[in-house]
């Protein structure tokens, strides 16, 4: 081999060398640039000795996020017993200054209720109610990598009752790294988490006895804890953990039920990798239609530079199957622009067998003009 050409080899493998390190070095500096933002509303007005029990809720997440997350990559914002309304809700929501990599997470401890007319589930509060869906329509329009909305409530409209001492505040130690559960469920996900303490009809029970908190949150809390450093553990494997746990919370603190009430099942009604369809509504009723699987498997909502931006692509759905992604935004369908969740609804309604659909690919960003072969 001639010198020049061992110099050129040497060169070569130089310039590779520096190559990998720099997208190495870049790789690492966006996941360290991710941010968790926390939202948490324990609303501590609520009445009937369910105040306590929130005080102690509020105390568990916001713990147990500090005890995770390094406090560069966690933003946590507590909405305070004044604030506590619908309107400012939202409106701390919509002032989140996040990036489309970021996670959303907002928490709710307090009464719930749902709504038999408008078929929704609301938080019930006592300076004014919030419907989950528009809660979540809100987080949703903020573009997050990741939405996680989880609510420890009833879902019926009756307090629950119950009395115990506050815990005192404790000093947290912020980490240096994500533990890889938190890493796993929030940053590596996309697409939505929502999921409430109890199905339509029951009530979400207090601990009374041993002064933990709500029969949903402790056994949450519980179970981050326990599977900190579980690599393998995902959002569907963590549901089906968590839900036979709440259920023996709450047999525990209700041996003998509570108002005719004998377990409490929590609503699962979206998180990625879920396979089952979601209920938008929060209705947890099946649905009646006597046609079967999906027309398109897409949930929407509108995107802020116009269209309906995908929040939600269903397994083995004919979204999914054509390659869509959650992010994508939907311009037109066949030929009309859509803006709006009704133009949405209506459109895909209306559509053939066939659906021609106009949208912007987040991938590369390029406008593609897709023919789905709808389900039914």
């Amino acid at each position: 081999m001639t010198v020049s050409k061992k110099i050129q080899k040497i060169c070569f493998r130089f310039v590779f060398l520096f190559l990998f390190f720099v997208v190495a070095a870049t790789v690492t500096q966006q996941a360290s640039a991710q941010k968790i933002h926390l939202v948490i509303a324990a609303d501590i007005n609520a009445e009937g000795g369910v105040d306590a029990f929130v005080k102690i809720d509020q105390h568990k997440i916001k713990q147990l996020f500090e005890s995770n997350i390094p406090d560069s990559q966690l933003k946590i914002t507590m909405i305070s017993a004044e604030e506590m309304q619908g309107s400012n809700i939202l409106k701390t929501i919509d002032s989140l200054e996040i990036s489309n990599e970021d996670t959303i997470v907002f928490y709710y401890s307090g009464h719930g209720g749902f709504d038999r007319q408008k078929q929704e589930q609301f938080l019930q509060l006592k300076l004014g109610n919030l419907y989950r869906p528009e809660l979540l329509k809100h987080i949703q329009q903020k573009q997050p990598r990741l939405s996680v909305l989880l609510t420890d409530c009833c879902n019926v409209q009756i307090d629950v009752m119950g009395t115990v001492q506050e815990r005192q505040s404790e000093v947290i130690t912020f980490p240096q790294e994500i533990s890889p559960l938190f890493a796993t469920l929030f940053f590596h996900c996309k697409g939505i988490v929502d999921i409430t303490s109890s199905k339509l009809g029951e009530y979400s029970g207090c601990d009374v006895k041993k002064n933990r908190g709500s029969c949903f949150t402790y056994p949450f809390v519980d179970l981050m804890k326990a599977h900190k450093d579980n690599v393998e553990m995902d959002w569907d494997k963590f549901v089906a953990e968590l839900a036979p746990k709440v259920d023996e919370a709450f047999k525990e603190c209700y041996p003998n039920g509570c108002r005719g009430q004998m377990s409490q099942t929590i609503a699962a009604f979206s998180y990625p990798g879920k396979q089952e369809p979601s209920e938008p509504t929060h209705t947890n009723q099946p649905s009646t239609d006597a046609k079967k699987g999906y027309r398109f498997g897409v949930r929407a909502v509108p995107h802020q530079g116009g269209g309906m931006r995908m929040l939600e692509i269903i397994e083995n759905s004919p979204a999914q199957r054509s390659g869509l992604e959650v992010g994508d935004v939907i311009l037109e369908i066949n030929g009309k622009t859509i803006n709006t969740e009704q133009e949405y609804s209506d459109a895909v309604d209306a559509s053939g067998q066939k659906m021609q659909v106009k949208l912007i690919n987040t991938r590369d960003g390029k406008t593609i003009t897709p023919t789905i072969e709808l389900g039914w």
